[in-house]
């Protein structure tokens, strides 16, 4: 069932969907950006539920017959894009499952609905067949694009659409939903909500991973002795991340950092343990506290900034990974007097 209220967060997103679903006045393409697991898809569906809705009153209703064949998944006029490959999105794909059926008009509504879901995932050559359908389409067509990337789309492209950037869900709505719909502790909701930073589907992939405990002490045991770590010790350990689909894992690696120093700087400042992170680590984090100085966590989190940069310039994620470790090293200062 695609229901708008089973959404955390987004609430102005929402209304606003609802809102031009009850104006009649839509645009012919819109595109919903945010990270994966951030609940684009879902957002889709409820949007395009609603733009079908046949209720004269709020839409969408959940009663009438567009919107219960909406929730069982058999709408005949809403399409969602399916692609021949994973990997990408190519010109058949879009030549075929969109532009040779648009011309069709609705079978019983009256618009017609296509969902592109990863549109990032287009290629070029897709894109610029899109765009043909985008500068005169149909009057009843509206495309739903979701992506977790406006910068993968032609400018072309973008200018045709309205773009609607999902928002982080505020960490207390993802702690209350954890320990209320999946029953989850408050000190360990604490933890996962940190390192979803907004988005609840990664938080309740967290929860529910038995690789992130694991994860989770690795990073634990390198970050306890980093001060002593060799060179060499550091480039062994950011080795494994010269394969690329090591990418996410390094990503993690660097949530657990920014995590890890910022509870030390928050009980350098304050002297508590209330709201840490890592409190069962409490010793090691009161010993960083004292060791780094606030310039030396300044640089920690400037170096934590600059390696996201890199990795956008397409910088190798081995060659990342040596860097930031070392830069985290060696911010390592003398207490402050």
């Amino acid at each position: 069932m695609y229901d708008f209220n089973s959404i955390i967060g987004e609430e102005q997103l929402k209304e606003k969907m609802k809102a031009v679903a009850n104006s009649g006045k839509h645009s012919h393409a819109y595109l919903i950006v945010g990270e994966k697991r951030s609940g684009k898809t879902t957002l889709a569906n409820c949007f395009a539920k609603a733009l079908q809705c046949e209720s004269e009153g709020n839409k969408p209703c959940g009663m009438c017959l567009s919107c219960m064949q909406m929730d069982a998944g058999n709408h005949p006029d809403v399409i969602t894009l399916k692609t021949a490959k994973e990997e990408t999105i190519g010109i058949n794909d879009i030549r075929e499952g969109l532009n040779d059926d648009i011309v069709i008009k609705p079978y019983r509504s009256e618009k017609k609905i296509y969902i592109i879901e990863d549109a990032q995932k287009m290629t070029r050559q897709a894109q610029n067949a899109l765009l043909k359908t985008l500068e005169e389409p149909p009057s009843y067509a509206v495309i739903i694009m979701t992506t977790t990337s406006a910068e993968a789309m032609l400018q072309t492209v973008l200018s045709r659409t309205i773009v609607l950037p999902v928002r982080p869900v505020p960490d207390e709505a993802i702690r209350r939903y954890l320990m209320k719909n999946a029953e989850i502790p408050d000190y360990r909701a604490d933890v996962f909500t940190a390192f979803a930073r907004g988005n609840l589907g990664k938080a309740m992939d967290l929860a529910t991973s038995s690789e992130f405990e694991e994860s989770k002490e690795r990073a634990v045991t390198l970050l306890k002795g980093i001060e002593e770590k060799s060179y060499s010790t550091l480039y062994v350990t950011a080795a494994p991340f010269s394969d690329k689909k090591k990418a996410s894992e390094f990503n993690e690696l660097m949530d657990f950092i920014r995590i890890w120093y910022r509870d030390a700087l928050v009980y350098k400042s304050t002297g508590r343990e209330e709201g840490l992170i890592f409190r069962e680590e409490i010793q090691y984090i009161k010993k960083v506290s004292k060791e780094i100085s606030y310039e030396g966590f300044e640089d920690i989190f400037k170096a934590l900034k600059k390696s996201q940069a890199m990795l956008r310039s397409n910088v190798s994620t081995e060659t990342v990974a040596d860097l930031l470790l070392i830069a985290v090293r060696d911010c390592r200062r003398e207490p402050e007097d």
